[in-house]
């Protein structure tokens, strides 16, 4: 027997969060709507989302917002995707990774002077723009001006407290390391890991290897992961050196080739 044909919206869609739906309306727009159009939190969701968008302005490593209209969010479409799957398909330099992981502390550092917490921090989150540049998106669940968050990180990105705890510079900083672990070693931390086993090391300052991260960011990911860091300006100066001359002109080499 014949079934009814699949609505040809769905095909449009590319990513499924807790309160959102993502489709690409273009080559040049995403659109996010609320996954259930009468549930309030996924509609506050996206008027947070909006809030903190208009707050933040347009920045280098922000998500680019076009417009939001009440139903829905509209961001600038980036075709390189979120930066977890551009490493996952990409063979990148060791070069790339480290600058990609600066501007990543630039993001947070920035949405922290602004007072926002993005609660839900990973390489998800950031989407890699023509230029090969991270942006931070997804603010949807985050906190503005000392909001209570709607969201909190997963497991491997969690820092080790109460669940019910509010989100934190602190927590931001954490997650901010497993982001970093994931940029240099291509992986989520403790990945393929039962999740309570992932909570008990955690809790117990037991954290993946970083033999694999060159020396310099070793040591920011170690302190983000262990609270040193007081807020994302003290990472950002422990942060090795910007990229050389070099490594831009191999970017702008790729880019030709794209």
């Amino acid at each position: 027997m014949a079934t009814a044909a699949a609505d040809p919206r769905s095909r449009s869609i590319i990513n499924v969060g807790q309160f959102s739906i993502v489709r690409k309306i273009n080559n040049k727009i995403i659109r996010k709507e609320p996954k259930d159009k009468t549930d309030p939190a996924n509609l506050h969701a996206l008027k947070i989302e909006e809030q903190i968008y208009i707050h933040l302005g347009r920045h280098e490593r922000i998500a680019r917002y076009i417009d939001c209209h009440g139903d829905h969010l509209d961001l600038y479409h980036e075709k390189n995707g979120d930066l977890q799957l551009y490493l996952a398909k990409h063979k990148t330099t060791e070069k790339y990774r480290c600058r990609v992981a600066r501007q990543a502390i630039e993001a947070v550092q920035y949405i922290h002077h602004r007072d926002v917490i993005h609660a839900d921090l990973a390489a998800k989150q950031f989407l890699v723009d023509k230029a090969l540049n991270v942006r931070l998106s997804d603010f949807g669940g985050s906190s503005l001006h000392g909001s209570e968050a709607m969201v909190r990180e997963t497991v491997t990105h969690f820092l080790p407290r109460d669940i019910d705890a509010p989100c934190t510079v602190q927590s931001d900083i954490f997650a901010l390391g497993s982001t970093l672990y994931e940029i240099f070693v291509g992986k989520l931390p403790y990945q393929g890991i039962d999740e309570e086993e992932i909570s008990r090391l955690y809790s117990q300052g037991i954290f993946p290897s970083l033999e694999a991260v060159c020396e310099g960011w070793r040591r920011v990911i170690d302190k983000c992961w262990r609270q040193h860091y007081q807020s994302a300006d003290e990472a950002l100066q422990d942060a090795p050196a910007k990229p050389s001359q070099s490594l831009l002109h191999q970017v702008r080499h790729h880019l030709i080739a794209l």
